[in-house]
């Protein structure tokens, strides 16, 4: 340990020394080194705190945030009462417009989930992303894809093959024009050359019911959703739309997309901002506090459950890490033909 304090103690002597040298005080030179670690120091809010989501009760974001909060409290990590409140409505315009109308508010944070990122995109309004204030993403997912288990389509390339046969003959269930399901289904389209026949649905419960009720031949699942699928022979997964093979026993024997010759990777992540203007002191206090979380071993085993990984984009990354995915999904639904002409910023 002392090696490691020798090395800022020497820099201060010869900062005083070369201040010195040059007719400025020590207290002056004093000022000046303790400055970097005010503008860092970390302030905590004083009461209890709101977590915005756009979801109803019981969504995946509102679970998250929820099991977040109750680890964040239980652990002491955060010890302001988290509240996670849920303001749905305009595909979660209602709680983006609500957290960007309270600037510096330091008792307040809005999940961030993708359609933070597309909702702006498909309705023609400003970006939202880049007018709060970046704290951290946190959670990330990956996405199955499901085929019904009496289908002659043993993997991707016979999925290709068949929709090559004829145009829109595929009939693939999702949630809302714009959402995950579709973005997935533009991705199948554009890496196999072929057209499917999306079907939205009012809802992921809604498309998985109509897939169930085998109106489909395929939609797009979390791992979580898509295994008691598996087990009870209602579906079975030929893609998984990772990076990379999962480890997971359950897991372990689904070949990628890209292993199957189709470049085709796509997730879900989420993560938390702050309202406009908020300041470095409350940034810094939840950047540490994600920090404790994501290496909290109740937290890791919580998301390991459910096939969902944590690992941290610090306050310092988030504003590129967005700016990079809002570029994706932009690209993405410039595709699909459902990107409207940005309103002016």
């Amino acid at each position: 340990m002392t090696a490691v304090h020798a090395r800022p103690i020497l820099s201060h002597r010869l900062k005083h020394a070369a201040l010195a040298a040059l007719g400025i005080g020590v207290t002056v030179g004093l000022a000046l080194a303790a400055a970097p670690a005010a503008l860092h120091a970390q302030t905590a809010p004083t009461g209890p705190i709101e977590i915005t989501t756009g979801t109803s009760p019981g969504g995946t974001p509102d679970v998250l945030m929820r099991r977040a909060a109750k680890i964040l409290n239980e652990q002491k990590i955060i010890t302001n009462p988290l509240v996670v409140q849920n303001r749905t409505g305009g595909s979660w315009m209602v709680a983006a417009n609500f957290v960007l109308g309270r600037p510096g508010d330091k008792n307040i944070v809005l999940c961030i989930a993708q359609p933070i990122l597309t909702t702006p995109i498909t309705q023609g309004l400003p970006t939202i992303y880049d007018k709060l204030t970046p704290i951290s993403m946190f959670i990330q997912g990956d996405l199955v894809l499901v085929v019904q288990p009496s289908s002659t389509v043993q993997n991707l390339k016979d999925l290709v093959a068949l929709a090559g046969q004829r145009e829109r003959s595929v009939k693939v269930a999702g949630a809302q024009s714009g959402s995950t399901d579709h973005m997935v289904a533009g991705l199948v389209e554009k890496a196999g050359k072929v057209k499917l026949n999306y079907v939205p649905f009012d809802g992921g419960g809604a498309a998985q019911a109509a897939f169930l009720g085998g109106n489909v031949e395929m939609m797009t699942l979390t791992p979580s959703e898509a295994l008691p699928l598996v087990k009870s022979g209602k579906a079975r997964i030929i893609a998984i739309l990772a990076s990379e093979r999962r480890t997971d026993p359950e897991l372990k024997d689904i070949p990628t997309a890209k292993e199957q010759g189709y470049d085709i990777v796509w997730g879900q992540a989420w993560g938390l901002a702050g309202p406009p203007g908020l300041d470095a002191g409350t940034v810094k206090f939840w950047d540490d506090a994600i920090a404790k979380l994501v290496a909290n071993p109740e937290w890791q085993a919580s998301l390991k459950e459910n096939f969902l990984r944590s690992k941290m984009v610090p306050a310092s990354e988030v504003k590129a890490h967005l700016a990079k995915l809002h570029e994706e999904h932009l690209a993405l639904l410039r595709d699909l033909g459902l990107a409207k002409q940005p309103a002016v910023q």
